[in-house]
Formats: structure tokens, C-alpha cells, sequence
């Protein structure tokens, strides 16, 4: 083949990347340029980052700090403060998840314990009863979904055997993947010790989550039911607003003190599947935040 056929080919095969590799098996499989087969196979094979096309650089928002960031390419697509260390209050829940996810098998019975009942005096629950048993699955997405903490407190038992060494073990998660801007005191992320994160962090640890088959399915419930092997029924919708918005939601999280602010990170996509990832942080109005940030994104940006 001629380089001018060959280029012939490799422009072709790029106008559609859906089935460039079924191009490059057709044209060029007798072609005597290896070197420059490869690299254009790679330029097909290789995603695109979207570019930056709108004349808005900024957008109102109440959160203190946001990141948002395309998912094929890894490519931020705005930032505010993503570095800066905050409370997160329950997206410290991703964290302490991917640890249980790290020690313990879904279908394994975890015992209530009596600490549970301390989990129920502040924040979200859904008043489990200690000394009865739950599956690590149930008790994940009694945490993930309504954010209870008390589901939160007693894996945490079971993984470290009470809250501090659970914090311990996840702190030594953080570190070994590079995560050197969190660190958690609970399991909770209720205020007490040192309890800190950024938006770079939680981007990280949501992508980590995501990228989990089982948590990915917790992280976009609406509701769910858990029921002990006792037999206690406790029944519990989602704290995401979004999953009833037009915004297409592929998972999330919410956190929420008073001196954390609102929280929200989720995963959604636009008109071209593009997957699109967000985190606010500290805001005061965290799901009108969130649509603001992604209309902007979709206005602003063109996906190749």
C-alpha cells in the first residue's frame, strides 16, 4: 500500500471510530508501514477530550468549592477551590464503603452492636436493632442509599472491631491510592476528631465506587428494604433529589451537617452518552448547584 493510500484508509477509519477497528482489519492488514498502522489504530482507539466552546468562563453557584470533570478522558471541565481541605460530612461514606468493600464478601452476617444505638442519635438512621444480624450488601445500602449511619457504624464493627480502628484502616486505604487530602476520625462523617477531604478526593474516591459494579447500583437506588435475620423489616427512600429530576442520574451521594454544609457528588450523562461527573461542596443549595454546574458544562463544552 502507498502512503497516500494508506492515509486514504486511516482518515477514513477515523471519520467513524464505532467500527474502526473492523477498518483497520479490512485495509490494512497487508500493509508493509507497521509503525504508522499502529499509531493510527491508537488515534482511533483513543478517546477525545471535549473542548471548551462557550464564551461563559464562570457560573454562580453557592457551593465553596466544585469540581466537574468528563469520565472517558479524565479531563476536569471546571474547578473552584478542588484542593482545599473541608468537612464532607456523609460523602466520607464512599470512603469508609470501599474499605468494607476491601475486607468483607457481601453475603457475610454482621452483628448490630450496641454502639449502634449512639449512630441513632444524630443524622440519618434506620434504627437497627442491636444484637440482630444484617448481610454487609444490606447494611452497604442502607448506608449508601438513606445514608444511615448506623448501618455505617456496624460495618464498620465488623471490619475493625469498634469505630477508631475502622478509621485506622481506612485512613491506610486513603493513603495507598493516593488520596493524601482525606482523613476520617469515623465511619460516619458525623463532626468529631479530624474529619477532612477535598473535591480532588472525593472525585477519586467516587470514581473508585463507581467503577465498583455492587456500589454502583447502591449509589443510584431510590429506595430499599432490609430486613434482618430476625426478621425486623426497616424500609428507606434515597436522600438524592435528583434521582426525580430531569437530570439523568447514573449514581450519587449526598452528604450534610451543619458545619459541612450540602454535599453531592454524582455521575450523569449528556445527549451523546458522554459520561459527565460533578462534586459541589459546602454549598447552601447543593441540587440547583448541581443542574447550574452541568448546563453550564453542556453549554460550554463540545464532545468530539
Amino acid at each position: 500500500m502507498t502512503f497516500w493510500g494508506l492515509a486514504t484508509v486511516v482518515v477514513g477509519c477515523l471519520v467513524n471510530p464505532e467500527t474502526a477497528d473492523e477498518c483497520w482489519q479490512q485495509n490494512l492488514a497487508a500493509t508493509s508501514v507497521p509503525g504508522v498502522v499502529a499509531a493510527a489504530h491508537s488515534a482511533a482507539a483513543t478517546p477525545f477530550a471535549p473542548v471548551f466552546s462557550g464564551n461563559s468562563l464562570d457560573v454562580e453557584l453557592t457551593a465553596a468549592a466544585a469540581l466537574v470533570w468528563d469520565e472517558q478522558t479524565d479531563t476536569i471541565l471546571y474547578e473552584r477551590a478542588i484542593h482545599e481541605r473541608r468537612e464532607v460530612a456523609s460523602l466520607s461514606k464512599l470512603l469508609s464503603a470501599l474499605k468494607v468493600r476491601e475486607e468483607l464478601p457481601g453475603a457475610t452476617m454482621v452483628e448490630i452492636p450496641a454502639a449502634a444505638r449512639m449512630a441513632q442519635r444524630q443524622g440519618a438512621h434506620v434504627a437497627l436493632p442491636p444484637g440482630e444480624h444484617a448481610s454487609v450488601y444490606d447494611l452497604l445500602s442502607a448506608a449508601l442509599i438513606p445514608s444511615a449511619n448506623d448501618a455505617m457504624l456496624a460495618l464498620a464493627w465488623a471490619v475493625g472491631g469498634d469505630e477508631e480502628r475502622f478509621a485506622e484502616k481506612a485512613n491506610d486505604f486513603a493513603r495507598r491510592h493516593g488520596f493524601l487530602n482525606t482523613r476520617i476520625s469515623n465511619a460516619t462523617g458525623l463532626p468529631g476528631g479530624e474529619q477532612f477531604s477535598t473535591a480532588a478526593d472525593i472525585k477519586g474516591l467516587f470514581q473508585l465506587a463507581y467503577r465498583d459494579q455492587t456500589l454502583r447500583n447502591l449509589l443510584v437506588g431510590e429506595r430499599g428494604v432490609l430486613v434482618t435475620q430476625e426478621g425486623t423489616r426497616r424500609s428507606y427512600v434515597s436522600t438524592n433529589e435528583l434521582l426525580d429530576s430531569y437530570l439523568p442520574i447514573l449514581a450519587g451521594k449526598t452528604g450534610y451537617t451543619p458545619s459541612a454544609g450540602q454535599n453531592l457528588v454524582i455521575m450523569t450523562y449528556g445527549e451523546r452518552g458522554q459520561r459527565i461527573g460533578a462534586v459541589v461542596l459546602g454549598s447552601t443549595d447543593r441540587f440547583q448547584d448541581m443542574k447550574t454546574l452541568v448546563e453550564w458544562v453542556q453549554r460550554n463544552y463540545t464532545w468530539p
